[in-house]
């Protein structure tokens, strides 16, 4: 018998995806690091990447890296996330590049391999206004640079940058043509071209699809780019070669009644400790299924498959949906499906509670 909730991951479907996006990038001169911190890691997801032509494997978390790094020892590894000084001996065994923004990191990874005899390639990352990590002063960048670049274990591979995660904005020519002028002046000051210069991550699939990435952007940090076609709704570019429906996620009904849809009684805050609003629809055939926010974050994120059913909301444990304009008469006990975004696939990919099934 089944167990629900349930996410249903169609690997060919995933590894299709992975060789569109491969393939686009090739044909700009980009390489691809396939970010797997997206859906937690999970090993046949990883196989589905190599598959379809990713070489570099990347993660933000270290426990993920070491699996790969378990199954495919020659696996390229790279370390999105600036690595703590506690994780470093972890971080010279099982990444091969991690990127970087802090010398006194830097200076310990450095005696770390000379005591381990090891080499390890770092890229330098630049903060261009989204404000998450990286060297705000070029001043403090170019030193960086000189650092690693006369360091006897660290090899300086690149730059790079981070646009969208935290600050929400946007790559354009403007910013990434920062980035490659910043390049530039590296090379200039060390004497050699670098390998890469990486110009973000899903977000900057839309200047490759546009043809406006600058000529010097050479790699790409990608994971919701493959998983799922999302972003289109966000950024001006489609790609109908990609599938959208790589996972399903499925969920039982366990109550149908007819209630108002407006609360009752003085409203406070819910669960979380927020204010939502609350529209009133009058009384409307209301279910519930037992999966929550602990599994897939926001459910209003949640793409019925059947069009007519609409998401309510819910909380930790529970999705509430909207039957009335149903033509399928469900029952306590049927099963509800659901296209999925980024923030579902994480949280699903990552619950003990949800039973995962790979075709």
């Amino acid at each position: 018998m089944a167990q629900y909730p349930e996410l249903v991951v169609n690997l060919e479907k995933l590894k299709h995806n992975v060789e569109t996006i491969v393939k686009l990038c090739e044909e700009k001169n980009i390489k691809v690091a396939g970010v797997i911190k997206g859906f937690n890691g999970c090993l046949p997801m990883v196989n589905a990447y190599r598959a379809g032509g990713v070489k570099t494997i990347g993660s933000s978390r270290m426990e993920q890296l070491k699996e790969v790094r378990k199954m495919w020892p020659n696996a390229e590894t790279l370390m999105l996330r600036i690595p703590m000084l506690s994780e470093l001996d972890s971080l010279v065994k099982d990444a091969n590049i991690s990127l970087q923004s802090e010398l006194t990191t830097l200076k310990e990874l450095n005696k770390l391999c000379l005591e381990n005899n090891l080499c390890h390639r770092v890229i330098l990352m630049v903060d261009l206004g989204d404000l998450r990590e990286g060297f705000f002063k070029k001043e403090e960048l170019f030193k960086a640079a000189m650092e690693v670049e006369n360091s006897k274990e660290l090899i300086l591979e690149g730059i790079g940058t981070n646009l969208g995660c935290y600050g929400s904005i946007e790559p354009d020519e403007e910013n990434l043509g920062k980035l490659c002028e910043l390049a530039k002046q590296i090379e200039q000051g060390i004497g050699r071209e670098l390998a890469v210069v990486s110009g973000g991550a899903t977000t900057s699939l839309q200047l490759v699809l546009n043809n406006k990435i600058p000529n010097k952007i050479n790699h790409l940090r990608i994971g919701d780019g493959i998983l799922l076609r999302d972003m289109e709704n966000y950024f001006d570019y489609t790609l109908n070669e990609m599938n959208e429906d790589v996972f399903k996620l499925s969920a039982e009904i366990i109550e149908i009644k007819e209630k108002p849809t407006y609360p009752i009684g003085t409203i406070s805050v819910d669960a979380f400790g927020n204010t939502p609003e609350y529209t009133d629809q009058g009384i409307r055939k209301r279910a519930l299924l037992a999966v929550g926010r602990q599994d897939i974050g926001d459910m209003n994120k949640l793409h019925p498959y059947d069009e007519n059913i609409k998401v309510f909301g819910g909380s930790s444990d529970h999705t509430i949906i909207d039957l009335t304009d149903c033509s399928n008469n469900y029952q306590i006990g049927d099963i509800v499906s659901f296209e999925l975004e980024y923030e579902n696939v994480l949280y699903a990919t990552g619950s003990t509670y949800i039973a995962k099934e790979y075709q």
